[in-house]
């Protein structure tokens, strides 16, 4: 069986890897019947094609020989993990798992039940180099793993892969791909001598080709070009520079004997690799200088957040709006101008796809760790953001953005006060890390939660909270005073509680408490009318509303009450695009639940958990715009169309005139006679799930 596989943004074959694949490929193959375990490492320096060559032969694997193994697992793994986080991954991201017998936790003992007798391919990836690992029993390998015995241990057979860069003909056929697309045709006027200007400036680094790629595609040809790539050509300004830096090492140094040592160091090679990081770091500054000006602060925004991490589209962007960074345009909803802005940082390679969804819209994207170190730097230099590891601030009365970032699972509350503080980012990780405590590893709960985010009380011009990691029972009081915040989003699964004063947040655009245990919030919430996005697991949705014609997406709310008579709390929401709704049952909430729906024109997405779904989902006319239904109950057709196994092809040619747009279809159960009926519009599905079938 298979775990799905991060998808790649570019879709087509890498160049230059044919040779790379094929000897992974034996050696992943090879030694089928040896008791050893097989390990792998691919090396390189950053952005040489790490990443892309394993999630190629990851797919390869999949699409060829799935059979081969019996579990394929892959694990990208973060800077300073330990063998124990890695091990807990591969369990809970393996199939079928069995748990173990018992109370126990040794998670090497959880792995060996589970692993007996199974081959398995582990996919890891981490910092600056990737590992595949094919074993029998992967729980064999957590001594190895956590005692970090060598790959030439007696039982392991291991293997090295050194990535190398591209030739010219290799660069010049990257770049023309991400230009002109995998398909190109080069266009009258394309000079051959940019092939070599591009190798020149590159010197064959794959993410520096496709950052200029990016940063060209743009760009008149030949006037615009020529001016970029002469701009870009190594000369004598970098070689000054260089020399300057060098002789500036020097007269920190002894002579003779440590002026001998450091130009031994600095001989012809290593300056051309100083020359060439330079070089690539000219290509991001130009490309990021390249930028319009609102567009440059939705790069930055992604130097708030660590190496390693993909981010939920729909949340990095919710942030920009709330921030301002999406000016507003007439005929278009910020969203939809949101959407646009990530667009163009993707079309300029300047951040990644990482997966979409099952309607083929963007949900993970990242920035390569290269880029990011790159934007960090530059977001301190601008003063864009602060970004600390839970220490004191220095100047904290400047400071507009404050991310906070570390692996300990240590927060401790800052002491200082921000009176200028526009956005809190923090990102702590729970106690796993190789920088936290014994304590904090042996029980995250250690982590102190009393008035963790006091320290914001005094930051009235706050806009937006981002929090992940925090155990948080409830947030301050005080919140409500903050009257320019526009975006909360809390992951914390402690929450339980939001303060009455939440009604007071008159700006506020996005509520995201997906993970919290978060039952009511108080009623003035409900009219707060600059609502976009709220975003729940178990969050009651009360009867009484005001009139919410900005709100967009509704998801995890069940009814507070019965809905009597033909009125319900969505018909005050009739802008709605994505709504998830649990709870409810179809004697207290199925009349008015019907009407609803049929107000929802904009509906793309729509998520039901009850006893009976209305019918209204597959015949209402104006539910046309639905691409995605998931449906977890029995459909509830009228009494004049119950059997349906007598609707006729044209009827059912009608539902998919109804629903031109529905590529998504899963339901928790189907009769045998609804079975039939979904036969006829399946055709135009791209997904469909049912699981079991109920003869009703």
């Amino acid at each position: 069986m298979a775990t799905p596989f991060p998808r790649d943004n570019i879709g087509d074959a890498p160049v230059g890897f044919d040779g790379y694949l094929r000897a992974l490929e034996n050696h992943l193959l090879s030694h089928e019947h040896t008791p050893q375990q097989r390990f792998i490492s691919i090396l390189g320096e950053t952005g040489i094609g790490k990443s892309t060559l394993m999630l190629t032969i990851c797919n390869k694997i999949i699409k060829d020989h799935e059979n081969h193994f019996d579990k394929l697992i892959w694990y990208n793994m973060p800077p300073n993990s330990s063998a124990n986080d890695l091990l807990k991954q591969v369990y809970e991201r393996a199939p079928d798992k069995v748990p173990s017998e018992g109370e126990d936790t040794d998670i090497t003992k959880k792995l060996r039940s589970f692993l007996h007798d199974k081959r398995q391919q582990k996919w890891q990836q981490s910092g600056a180099y990737l590992r595949a690992l094919e074993t029998q029993e992967v729980a064999k390998h957590a001594d190895t793993l956590n005692k970090k015995v060598d790959a030439d241990s007696k039982n392991i057979s291991g293997s090295t892969i050194q990535l190398g860069r591209l030739n010219e003909s290799q660069s010049a056929e990257l770049f023309c791909r991400r230009v002109y697309g995998y398909n190109y045709t080069k266009p009258r006027g394309y000079k051959v001598s940019y092939n070599e200007q591009v190798f020149k400036i590159t010197g064959g680094h794959p993410l520096a080709i496709v950052v200029l790629a990016g940063l060209l595609r743009s760009k008149e040809m030949p006037v615009e070009w020529d001016s970029v790539l002469q701009q870009l050509m190594p000369g004598v300004e970098a070689g000054e520079s260089q020399g300057n830096k060098i002789a500036g090492v020097l007269l920190t140094k002894e002579k003779p004997f440590e002026w001998d040592a450091l130009l031994q160091q600095l001989m012809p090679t290593t300056e051309a690799k100083l020359s060439n990081r330079m070089t690539i770091e000219r290509i991001f500054s130009t490309s990021f200088d390249d930028l319009p000006h609102d567009l440059k602060s939705c790069f930055l925004y992604f130097a708030a957040y660590p190496t390693n991490i993909t981010h939920p589209a729909d949340q990095i962007m919710r942030m920009w709006i709330a921030e301002g960074f999406i000016k507003p345009e007439k005929g278009k909803n910020m969203e939809d101008l949101a959407q646009e802005y990530l667009k163009e940082l993707i079309s300029r390679f300047l951040v990644e796809v990482k997966y979409r969804n099952e309607c083929e819209k963007i949900e993970l994207v990242q920035v390569h760790n290269r880029l990011l170190r790159f934007l960090q730097s530059e977001a301190r230099e601008a003063s864009f953001i602060e970004i600390h590891d839970n220490t004191d601030v220095l100047a904290p009365a400047a400071v507009r953005r404050l991310s906070i970032q570390n692996d300990s699972g240590n927060y401790i509350p800052f002491g200082n006060r921000f009176p200028k503080l526009r956005s809190f980012i923090c990102r702590v990780e729970e106690g796993e890390g190789a920088s936290a405590t014994p304590d904090l590893k042996n029980d995250p709960k250690n982590i102190p939660r009393k008035d963790p985010l006091k320290f914001l009380c005094g930051s009235k011009f706050l806009r937006v909270i981002s929090i992940g990691g925090i155990h948080l029972a409830e947030l301050p009081d005080a919140i409500g005073d903050m009257i320019h915040l526009r975006y909360i989003g809390v992951t914390s699964c402690d929450l339980e509680n939001l303060p009455s004063s939440i009604g007071r947040l008159l700006n506020l655009q996005t509520l995201d408490i997906r993970n919290s245990k978060v039952k009511i919030i108080a009623p003035k919430f409900w009219r707060i009318k600059t609502l976009r996005h709220v975003i729940a697991a178990q969050l009651q949705l009360p009867n009484s509303v005001g009139e919410l014609n900005n709100l967009q997406t509704l998801h995890g709310v069940k009814p507070a009450e019965n809905w009597g008579g033909l009125t319900c709390p969505l018909d005050m929401m009739t802008n709605l695009q994505s709504l998830e709704l649990h709870g409810f049952n179809d004697a207290n909430h199925g009349v008015a639940l019907e009407r609803a729906l049929q107000k929802l024109e904009l509906l793309g997405h729509l998520k039901l958990t009850g006893d009976k779904i209305p019918s209204s989902v597959f015949t209402a006319p104006s539910l046309r715009y639905v691409e995605s239904l998931v449906l977890d109950g029995d459909i509830k057709w009228a009494d004049n169309s119950s059997n349906t196994s007598n609707y006729s092809p044209e009827v059912a040619l009608g539902i998919c005139e109804l629903r031109p747009n529905l590529t998504v279809l899963k339901l928790n159960s189907v009769s045998k006679e609804l079975e039939e009926f979904i036969e006829k519009i399946r055709p135009h599905l791209t997904v469909y799930e049912c699981p079991t079938r109920t003869d009703a």
